[in-house]
């Protein structure tokens, strides 16, 4: 069986290893470093007689919220329980009779599929190209396909395909009436970029976004969907009820109206990953590879391997993560580490420095 497993999970690192949580610096789930907005905080403790109440099904002023900031039609948009319930709606609903999935990628979209007993191709990235992702590869592979999983950015490479280049895949796409779902979870760095507002003129364009990631809320649970609006009404049909709690809904106007918090995060990202990309570049036995979102993706070389790697930080309170389980990855030779702050991407880098120095 194929293993599903993520970062982050601190409760398990916490039980293996016998670190406390506050002496744990996280660098396996690729979360805002500086937290959520202290209005996140605000909002919630105001708000926590809500609890007594049933959240609205339909998350009525959480979707005026985003049709709002976004500028794309109410009716174009779904709120889910994160990004992840999505996957599994859109899988549910469509009901594919074969898939399309650009690999390596986020783990979830082909579970969702194997749970629905949905056929699957792959598209495999060279790793000699830098995993570069290939319109034409993917086109190539069309051909009995009615449903298609695209990251991008992509998770856990960091590779991007800029806007005018996916349109191209898009009206492909479009023309044989495929659905293709454009996972958007890690673009808020190059908002520019994003094919949200496309929704409009492609029928089978389905737009995924994460709303726990930049925003660091992945205890609360938060994502959307944009995708043509008598598609939005066949998920709103198979959506369980009351998925999005109220605390969630309640928070999506702090999240688009901090903008101090918006600018604060971006800069302080964009800083760091260049300083990061820049600094585990100068280390002998490291491939690393050129990031476009919150994370950097990293190749061991020679006879360094990732679980070794991973269990020496780990004891010094430092989490990675083991990219051996992403389907297209040689095992044990590829690691992800997220963007934290300065002082914490500096210890990581002093801590591989003495591993791989010593190796």
């Amino acid at each position: 069986m194929f293993n599903y497993q993520h970062g982050g999970n601190l409760k398990k690192a916490i039980e293996k290893y016998g670190i406390p949580s506050e002496k744990i610096i996280d660098f396996s789930a690729n979360i805002n470093p500086l937290g959520f907005s202290s209005k996140i905080k605000e909002t919630v403790t105001k708000n926590l007689n809500q609890l007594s109440h049933y959240p609205d099904p339909e998350c009525r002023e959480a979707r005026e919220e985003i049709s709002g900031y976004f500028k794309i039609d109410y009716s174009n948009i779904i709120l889910g329980n994160g990004s992840t319930e999505l996957i599994y709606l859109i899988v549910q609903t469509l009901k594919p009779k074969k898939a399309l999935i650009p690999v390596p990628t986020f783990s979830e979209y082909e579970r969702a599929l194997s749970n629905n007993n949905v056929p699957i191709e792959f598209c495999k990235s060279e790793e000699e190209l830098e995993f570069s992702l290939s319109i034409n590869k993917i086109i190539s592979q069309l051909k009995g396909i009615d449903l298609v999983f695209l990251c991008n950015p992509n998770n856990p490479t960091g590779t991007f395909l800029p806007r005018q280049e996916l349109l191209i895949l898009v009206k492909e796409i479009q023309r044989r009436k495929i659905f293709l779902v454009i996972d958007e979870a890690f673009i808020d760095l190059q908002e520019e970029e994003s094919l949200i507002k496309e929704v409009k003129n492609y029928d089978y364009l389905i737009i995924l976004r994460s709303l726990t990631k930049f925003y660091s809320l992945p205890g609360l649970r938060l994502g959307f969907t944009v995708a043509d609006s008598k598609f939005i009404k066949k998920l709103e049909k198979q959506k369980i009820p009351w998925s999005v709690n109220c605390l969630a809904q309640l928070v999506i106007k702090d999240l688009f109206q901090d903008e101090a918090f918006i600018y604060k995060s971006k800069q302080l990202i964009l800083q760091e990953k260049q300083f990061l990309y820049n600094e585990l570049s100068k280390i002998q036995g490291l491939k690393v590879y050129k990031p476009s979102a919150n994370f950097i993706f990293l190749k061991l070389l020679g006879n360094i391997f990732s679980q070794g790697l991973i269990d020496h930080l780990a004891k010094k309170g430092i989490l990675i993560r083991d990219c051996s389980n992403f389907r297209g990855l040689e095992k044990g030779k590829f690691i992800r580490i997220a963007v934290r702050k300065h002082k914490e991407n500096i210890k990581l880098l002093k801590e591989l420095k003495m591993i791989l120095t010593k190796k």
